[in-house]
């Protein structure tokens, strides 16, 4: 209980910030996907590219699901370890909610979700054979507003950790080290598990926007 208050109650008002700023962000994003100059969407794109290598063409769900909670995991943990000064957890969140916004708005619902032409490698002979589940259309935006939920407070969160992180070194209430150490336990105890049930719904929600993308392009 006193992680849970430690995280949810004293850093409510620097995730609310942290909120602002991450769609302060993604408001960007959209400004310079529809006006230029678009080079700053490419370490966006590149970033997603590399993601998506690391899931493969046709990824199992336990793939998926390692994949994405390795990702948002050590991903999360570093912006909240960035606070040396309080200033940089904040640029992070403004940054990521551009990034996650430009890939959003350019890499496009087909390049996102469905193979390349001509790498069907059996999908359809595996659905035809019942070996690949396909979610439901309900389960599938279930598990879409499950991640929703889940994944951008641990965000957010994150990065109000990294703030008063940041607050007390300067403030030289303790040092780097153990003020990191107490933001590490509870960031294990509470965010990571939300972070584990966040990849296993956005690895089924992909599965489910896959499957029906991939049905209306004919791959069965």
């Amino acid at each position: 209980m006193d992680g849970a208050h430690f995280v949810l109650v004293l850093h409510f008002a620097p995730a609310c910030l942290a909120a602002l700023l991450f769609f302060a962000g993604a408001g960007l994003a959209a400004v310079v996907a529809r006006w230029g100059p678009v080079f700053l969407t490419c370490p966006a794109l590149l970033l997603f590219k590399g993601v998506r290598r690391l899931m493969g063409e046709r990824p199992g769900l336990l793939r998926m699901v390692l994949v994405i909670f390795g990702f948002n995991g050590a991903a999360m943990f570093l912006y909240m370890a960035s606070g040396v000064r309080p200033a940089i957890p904040l640029a992070i969140d403004v940054l990521t909610g551009f990034n996650i916004a430009a890939i959003l708005l350019l890499a496009g619902q087909e390049s996102v979700f469905a193979p390349a032409p001509g790498s069907d490698a059996g999908g359809a002979d595996r659905v035809a054979a019942g070996l690949l589940w396909i979610p439901s259309e309900k389960l599938t935006a279930l598990c879409g507003l499950a991640v929703l939920l889940l994944e951008l407070p641990c965000f957010w969160y994150s990065i109000a950790l990294g703030v008063t992180l940041g607050r007390e070194v300067v403030e030289g209430q303790q040092g780097y080290a153990a003020a990191l150490s107490a933001r590490g336990a509870a960031y294990v105890r509470l965010v990571l598990p939300a972070l584990l049930v966040s990849a296993l719904c956005e690895a089924v929600a992909i599965r489910g926007m896959q499957s029906r993308i991939e049905a209306r392009a004919g791959y069965f």
